[in-house]
């Protein structure tokens, strides 16, 4: 379950990189193919990120587990291929707002005592 819904993350972000590089003129200039192939990617690495996380909560017994862990994977491997492909801004902010916020989808997530 936890490398289903962790893989789920990594696709959606995957699928999100492509998205982004199909709409950049300066990948894509003129070419439709090249334009047509990177949203026909998108499309199919989005959808294998969703079967993983369909996989995932099916394995689960709880939605929560799966649903955080997909969601921190892709926030973190977001901002890494935005920083590192894109050349967006990363502060230190940032980050520490990165490790709160999956520190918040972790405790939404952990197992209660009964």
């Amino acid at each position: 379950m936890l490398q289903e819904a962790f893989m789920a993350g990594i696709w959606s972000s995957v699928g999100s990189t492509l998205g982004k590089l199909s709409g950049t003129s300066d990948v894509v200039g003129e070419s439709y193919m090249l334009w047509g192939s990177l949203l026909v990617l998108m499309i199919l690495v989005n959808t294998w990120g969703c079967r993983c996380y369909l996989r995932s909560l099916d394995a689960s017994t709880s939605s929560v587990a799966p649903t955080v862990i997909s969601s921190a994977s892709s926030y973190i491997l977001s901002g890494i291929i935005g920083v590192a492909l894109f050349n967006e801004a990363s502060s230190f902010q940032w980050w520490i707002g990165t490790v709160l916020i999956v520190q918040g989808l972790a405790l939404v997530a952990r197992q209660r005592k009964s």
